[in-house]
């Protein structure tokens, strides 16, 4: 009986082991596409150095013709002046001052001539000016190409965890006390006005 319920409680790991086996293999670099590789770690790390040093124009050179992506809020862009629109946005809401930073981290990367299809994770932290610090992983995909022996970034999506992200508590958070306060002045108000009217009609009733 000992025995039957070690082999059950074994049979969870040894699934797993078996299921991740493949996916290890999947995630091995192709040694024939090591200078492909070596270009997408390049084109990572001067992203990275980019937004953390808020030089955006180094950006531009990474973006190949017809860029276009989705952000982590959900909003989608189609050029440039898109991404360094929503940037700029982003920047004001750190405030003058704050800072950021970025570390992408490539999970995997698949090749299809000279298309790389990509997949990984950020890892950011937000430091505002107002002096809260924030932690943020998000969930990236990316499609490159390569043109004229250069790999650039045709498409790139982000995805957050809405449940987990403190930021996104913080915003909910102040949203109810806004709105409360809103309720309880309006409750006030309305308070108010009846009293005004209980009195108004309270000096009609006198003087007639």
């Amino acid at each position: 009986m000992f025995s039957h319920r070690c082999a059950v409680l074994r049979m969870p790991l040894l699934l797993a082991a078996i299921l991740s086996f493949p996916l290890a293999l999947a995630a091995a670099e192709d040694p024939s596409r090591a200078a492909d590789y070596d270009a997408l770690r390049h084109l990572r790390s001067t992203y990275e150095d980019a937004l953390s040093s808020n030089n955006l124009a180094e950006v531009k050179p990474l973006l190949a013709a017809g860029f276009t992506g989705v952000m982590i809020s959900g909003e989608e862009i189609k050029s440039y002046e898109d991404f360094e629109a929503f940037w700029m946005r982003f920047r004001n809401r750190i405030g003058e001052g704050g800072k950021y930073q970025v570390k992408v981290i490539t999970n995997q990367t698949d090749f299809f001539g000279d298309v790389g299809l990509s997949r990984g994770y950020t890892e950011e932290t937000i430091h505002t000016a107002a002096g809260k610090e924030y932690q943020i992983r998000a969930r990236w995909t990316a499609v490159t190409r390569k043109e004229d022996g250069e790999w650039k970034i045709v498409r790139v999506q982000g995805t957050v965890n809405p449940i987990d992200n403190p930021a996104i508590h913080e915003m909910v958070n102040g949203t109810r006390l806004i709105f409360g306060a809103s309720g309880a002045a309006a409750g006030f108000m309305l308070a108010l006005l009846g009293c005004l009217l209980w009195r108004g009609r309270n000096k009609q009733q006198s003087a007639g």
